[in-house]
């Protein structure tokens, strides 16, 4: 049993190995289907306003806090903590051990782990919107809480994700270099529109509206024709 298990690649490892992999053909890919994107969020915003209003409603009320407040504060501690924990989800979901976790109210954080380092890990913070994810898987387990107050909390949470994102993303930042910035510069703007087209669709109509997201993005007028054909290879 232990020479058989001895044969078995660790999950970290294979995370790293893919993940090394593509790194740089979905570079690419998200270059090309950055147009594809912005017209699908495009269309996920036009597509039922009205079911979508109280989540742009909580998300403008917070910018228009951050703007008048929150951006002048120096304390940024749950920004950090969101940061870190996103950081350990993806580890995690790679296959690795998350191990400690520092948050310090001026100075930053880190958070440290075992096992197989991979970009995904390295810029998870700045495109996927933790607590607004948190808040949809959330949603259906508790199904007499109000629509109209869960849908603010969602335009909140996102708000609060691009203004942190936005904050936290310079030259300086560790992460990012890490990653490598061509890579970073490639691989986020799509990845952001992607995410937040994907929690709009979800905060509209749950699983039926992700399904809607994949249609427009299927459809979209700029498509470069690699979708279908990935689309048709895993059909065929």
């Amino acid at each position: 049993m232990s020479a058989l298990n001895s044969e078995i690649m660790p999950l970290h490892r294979f995370f790293h190995l893919l993940l090394t992999a593509i790194k740089w053909p979905l570079a690419l890919l998200s270059v090309a289907y950055l147009p594809s994107m912005a017209w699908a969020l495009w269309q996920e915003i036009l597509l039922d306003f009205s079911a979508l209003a109280y989540v742009f409603l909580g998300a403008v009320a917070y910018l228009a806090v951050w703007w008048l407040s929150i951006q002048h504060w120096r304390v940024g501690w749950l920004s950090t903590l969101e940061h870190e924990l996103t950081h350990c989800l993806f580890a995690w979901l790679t296959g690795n051990k998350v191990g400690e976790i520092k948050v310090t109210l001026r100075d930053g954080g880190y958070m440290t782990y075992s096992g197989s380092p991979n970009w995904l890990i390295d810029v998870a913070p700045y495109f996927f919107p933790t607590i607004t994810v948190v808040l949809l898987l959330l949603a259906p387990v508790f199904p007499s809480l109000n629509v109209t107050w869960c849908q603010l909390a969602v335009g909140i949470s996102l708000a609060y994700h691009a203004t942190s994102t936005l904050t936290e993303t310079h030259p300086g930042q560790t992460d990012l270099q890490k990653a490598g910035f061509v890579f970073s510069w490639m691989f986020l703007p799509s990845a952001n529109l992607a995410c937040l087209g994907l929690t709009l669709a979800g905060a509209r109509e749950g699983w039926a509206g992700i399904s809607d997201w994949f249609d427009l993005v299927y459809n979209t007028p700029w498509d470069p024709g690699l979708w279908r054909l990935m689309s048709g290879i895993a059909a065929g």
